[in-house]
Order: C-alpha cells, then structure tokens, then sequence
C-alpha cells in the first residue's frame, strides 16, 4: 500500500513539520487553516470560591463581566494570579450550575442509588448525564464524555481520536475516572509521561506482521528521531528563515522530551530526571501531540498532591481539609478550619501553575501569525463546585483562542436565578451542559445539545440546558 506524503508525514508526527512547508510555499495564497484543538484539565473538588471569586460591575441578577487585561497581578483573586501572564487570554467564569447533576441527586433521592456527591460529580463534569447506578457499588458515568464524542468527529488518518493523561482519582473506595467511552466504560488512560512519549512517537512495535493500514503506518516509525532527520534534510534547505526556526524548535522539543523522560524517578518522588514535575513533562507530551496533529484532543486527569508537597503536615491529607474549608458551608460533619480554607487555595494556585505552564508550552509553538494556544482552548474544570461536595456556583476558566471562537481577557459573572432541581437548595446559574455545547461550537460542531437536555426544578419549573453561552464568544 502506497502512502501519500500528508498521510506519512501525520504518521511520523510530523503533520505541523509539514504545515511550516505549507505555510513557506502558500505564502501568496494567504495563511495556513490551523485546527482548533482542545486540552480538558479536570481537577478533583473544587475551587474555594473566596480564593476564586472577583468583582464585577453590574446587577446581581444578570451577566456581568470585568476586564483583565490592565489588572495587575494583586488585582486578581488568588486561584487566578498564578495565570496573571495570560490574563488578556483567559475567560474566568463564576456561577455556572453543575444542574444535570442537582437533577440526578433528585431522581437518586426519589427512586434509590448511590448518592455520593464525588461519584456524581466524577460522573457528570464531561458528560453532562446522568449516572449509571450500579446494585451494590458507587455509580459511574452513565454516557459518552465529551472528549471522547470529539475524538470521534476530529479523529483521521495517523491522528489518534484523543489521548487520556494524569493520574487515579479514588475520592472513595473505587477509582473514578472522568472520561467515558459509553455507559460505563472508562477510557484507558496513560498514567506516565514516559510511556505516553512512547505511545505518541510510536516507539512500541505492533506485536506480529503488519497487517492493517493503521498497523502499517505504526511499523513505518519504530524512531520519530531517525525519520524527523530525514524530513529536516529534505524541507530545511526549502524554507525561509522564519519557517527554519519553527522547524529547528520542534526538532529540540522532540529531542529534550526524549532526553529527559528517559530516566524517571519514582512517581511518589514527583519529578523526572532533568525534566522536572511530572505533571510539567505531561504538559510537554500534550504540547507535542498537538503540536504534531497526532490529535487535537487531550483529557488530562490532574492528581491531588500528598499535603506535603504545599507545605502541610504528611498527617493530613486534601480530601480532609477539603471538608473544612468554606466558612458556613463545611460538609460530612465537619467544623470550618482557616488552616483547611488555605489549604486549599494553595491547592487552586498550585493547580493553576501547572495550567500556566501548559499555556506556556503551547504558546511555545508558533502558528501562522500566532501560536499554538491561539487554535487552542484549553478548559479547566472541576468535578464539584466547591470542596463541600457543592454543584451549585461553578468555577471554571478557558484559555486560549480557538481559532478566534472566544473574545478572552474576561471576567464573567453568571447570576444565580434559576430555580435548584433539590427542593430548599438555593437558586443556580446556567447548567454546564451550555458550556460544553459552547465547546463543542468552538470546534466547529454544529450540536446545540450535549447530555441531558434539560431537567424539573424542585418547584417544577422547566430547566433548559440547550444552546451555547453566547457571551463567550466574539
């Protein structure tokens, strides 16, 4: 079977290599199209809303927003300061309602389950859905995530449909993962940087002959190295300078990211020999799967460090002071400590450091007139509202461009007027079922709907979950 050149050259993971040729060539014909690509960072709990809350001018019964783009580092709440360097660049969003997850903890109380806010939380973040309640055993997600439906639609010939990262997350006594297949069928993840370097640059051969199309491409790059080098022969003395130089920075990501994965210390030790943080070197594998079109989806499952590691007792743990943390809202009968509220701000900027240095790996990459993050969004989430096992009151921020999908550099407030689904809980924002169909939109999907499509309220007042949230784009 004959291979055209695009075809190899996605194969290699070289698909951006090739574009610095397009782009070299085509100048004339005006700039390359870039994919719009999407990097979900999903975060176990969730954020505490005085470490993330900001002001913004405007009535408290509708959408407001504040610019970011003059404040100064102080000026931002202390979750959003460690991302202060893209603050022109990022929508930080308050107020959305994790609604089809209110929604199936009433249908649980009415008809039996597992009620568990964790496991539901887990459940629903990336599907939008109700769980899938199994006899005798926590509940798990009950529907394809979103990832995975746009690893369907995205995925083409030597591009993987998505890749899955990070770590375990065991809020109970069963793991729980955040990316589904289907009903429940987790997507396999890729718990180690150095094995999804491998898995992206082909290193591990098909065991027996070649026999499929897909198995074909895979035996024709055993080194991503050796074939880069016969690419770079070929195109360098084709390219101007400024294509020369993106090239000669991909060749030194690839070798760097070999280089320094080859030796990893333990994982409890947190790190990789010259590579740094483990969750730092799976950002570099993100930024090199996109980077190279060998997908334009990525799920990153982020861990909850040992207490440690943020300058806490090794006696306590996250998951504990989680319960402790917000003053008038403590959960699983616990008493509000201070400690327990800085515990898990520290936790929020801790998080929000390592999504700066996935922006700083993507906007590494130049693109076209811009860089990588501009045909990017990168969305953190968080399984639950608030550490106390809240749905109400989302935190939420996207980074990046989308191809020019979203206006950034925004604050925005959505009010809570919407009657709960949970009768004597308080109002809730706009369902996050909207954010995920703005999601998809952003990548080109025509979907007005994901998961559920709405839900009851508590007083029976119809909740619409369908469409976009319109304020987020330009």
């Amino acid at each position: 079977m004959r291979l055209h050149r695009r075809q190899m050259l996605q194969a290699l993971g070289l698909g951006a290599v090739g574009a610095l040729f397009a782009e070299s060539r085509s100048a004339r014909a005006g700039a390359p199209a870039f994919p719009t690509r999407v990097v979900f960072y999903v975060q176990p709990h969730g954020h505490v809303p005085r470490a993330f809350k900001m002001d913004a001018p405007g009535p408290a019964g509708a959408v407001a927003e504040r610019a970011l783009g003059s404040l100064a580092e102080a000026d931002l709440s202390p979750t959003l300061r460690p991302l202060h360097r893209y603050r022109s660049r990022i929508l930080a969003l308050e107020g959305l309602s994790h609604t089809s997850a209110l929604a199936d903890i009433a249908e649980v109380q009415r008809t039996g389950g597992d009620l568990n806010n964790h496991q539901i939380g887990v459940a629903d973040v990336l599907t939008g859905a109700r769980a899938l309640q199994r006899p005798g055993t926590y509940c798990t997600g009950g529907a394809r995530s979103i990832d995975q439906e746009l690893a369907l639609r995205t995925a083409g010939p030597g591009r993987f449909g998505s890749r899955v990262y990070g770590y375990h997350y065991v809020p109970n006594s069963v793991i729980s993962p955040f990316s589904y297949l289907g009903p429940g069928q987790p997507t396999p993840m890729v718990g180690s940087p150095a094995v999804a370097l491998a898995d992206l640059l082909g290193d591990s051969a098909p065991v027996g002959p070649a026999t499929t199309r897909d198995e074909k491409i895979r035996a024709q790059r055993p080194s991503v190295l050796d074939a880069a080098a016969r690419e770079y022969e070929a195109l360098a003395p084709r390219l101007g300078p400024e294509a020369r130089q993106k090239l000669d920075e991909h060749r030194a990501l690839v070798r760097d990211l070999e280089r320094s994965l080859q030796t990893r210390a333990p994982r409890c030790a947190g790190s990789a020999s010259g590579g740094g943080h483990e969750v730092r070197q799976f950002m570099r594998v993100v930024r090199l799967a996109l980077a190279c079109d060998l997908t334009r989806v990525v799920t990153f499952s982020a861990p909850v460090p040992e207490c440690p590691e943020l300058g806490y007792p090794a006696s306590q743990t996250m998951h504990g002071y989680a319960h402790q943390s917000i003053l008038g809202d403590t959960s699983c009968g616990q008493a509000y400590d201070p400690v327990a509220e800085r515990a898990m701000t520290d936790l929020d900027a801790w998080h929000a450091g390592h999504v700066a240095a996935l922006l700083d790996e993507l906007d590494a990459v130049p693109e076209g007139e811009g860089t990588l993050l501009d045909h990017t969004v990168v969305v953190w989430l968080t399984e639950l509202a608030t550490p106390t096992h809240q749905h109400r009151d989302v935190h939420t921020v996207l980074a990046g461009g989308a191809g020019g999908y979203f206006a950034t550099g925004r604050y925005v407030r959505y009010p809570q007027t919407l009657p709960n689904p949970l009768a004597g809980m308080p109002a809730t924002g706009p369902a996050h079922n909207r954010l995920l169909v703005t999601l998809l939109q952003a990548m080109g999907q025509p979907d007005t709907t994901f998961g559920m499509t709405g839900a009851t309220a508590a007083d029976g007042t119809p909740l619409s979950f369908r469409g976009p949230l319109a304020e987020l784009a330009r």
